[in-house]
């Protein structure tokens, strides 16, 4: 995999993110149910401008959600046509829910050690390549702007991708949109990025080594839940306490790994 390919990908998904919810108001809106025969691909590559790679996302997607079947060599069929609001990752996830938080990093945590497990014994050097050129891109744009902040879990999906696994994928994409959908606190940069990147690459360098078990306890001490609700409160906070706070050093990977040994 490029380095080119790696820093499109998160693209791909969100166009087939929408995909996905415009097919599911194609079939509300043509009044479809269960067992009612889909259009081709080359029909909804048309009618969404999109490409067969981000339809063919969107439609495992749906297909794992069990929304369509699909029955090759015979088309794609409508299996349960829910309301796109029971449907959705928001509604997988409920952010409301006691424990919310705790439940959400428990299952992105069984997920990212099935990846970087995967990745680990797969990647190859162009991948690892990729890998690198996003987080130097990255750490580029942080000397630029302090207060930058990329989209979260990119860095995990491309590592979920290069396991090669699909499944794993798809599920990460809703975990991503259910982590968002949780507390724009965890979107906001909380001054925590130059710590996230150091913590990257030295998951990035024991995959490399093809160390599994010191990369499954860096991504064990990545998602330190502790952490992750300091951010989520960081949301109530004023804009002085968020700025103090962005320009409060903060501890190094060495210390995550102390409160998780």
């Amino acid at each position: 995999m490029t380095p080119a390919l790696l820093r499109d990908r998160p693209e791909t998904g969100r166009v087939a993110e929408r995909v996905v919810r415009d097919i599911w108001s194609y079939i509300e809106a043509n009044g479809l149910t269960t067992g009612s025969k889909l259009p081709p691909e080359r029909v909804f590559m048309e009618l969404f401008g999109v490409g067969r790679s981000s339809l063919r996302e969107a439609l495992r997607v749906l297909s794992t959600l069990g929304v369509i079947d699909v029955r090759h060599g015979n088309g794609m069929y409508v299996a349960t046509p829910p309301p796109i609001q029971q449907a959705s990752p928001a509604a997988i996830f409920d952010a409301t829910e006691k424990n919310a938080l705790r439940n959400l990093v428990e299952t992105r945590l069984g997920i990212e050690l099935a990846a970087v497990t995967a990745a680990t014994a797969r990647a190859t050097d162009d991948d690892f390549a990729g890998l690198h050129a996003m987080l130097d891109d990255q750490q580029a744009r942080l000397r630029i702007d302090p207060d930058f902040a990329w989209e979260p879990l990119g860095f995990e999906l491309a590592v979920v991708e290069i396991s090669g696994n699909t499944w794993l994928y798809e599920v990460e994409l809703m975990l991503r949109d259910s982590w968002l959908a949780l507390s724009t606190g965890l979107r906001a940069s909380v001054g925590r990025h130059e710590e996230w990147l150091t913590e990257h690459r030295a998951i990035v360098a024991s995959m490399r080594s093809r160390n599994v078990v010191q990369a499954q306890r860096l991504v064990m001490a990545h998602l330190n839940l502790e952490r992750f609700e300091e951010d989520l409160a960081s949301s109530s906070e004023t804009p002085d306490q968020q700025i103090q706070e962005r320009h409060t050093p903060r501890g190094h990977l060495g210390q995550v790994t102390e409160r998780h040994p």
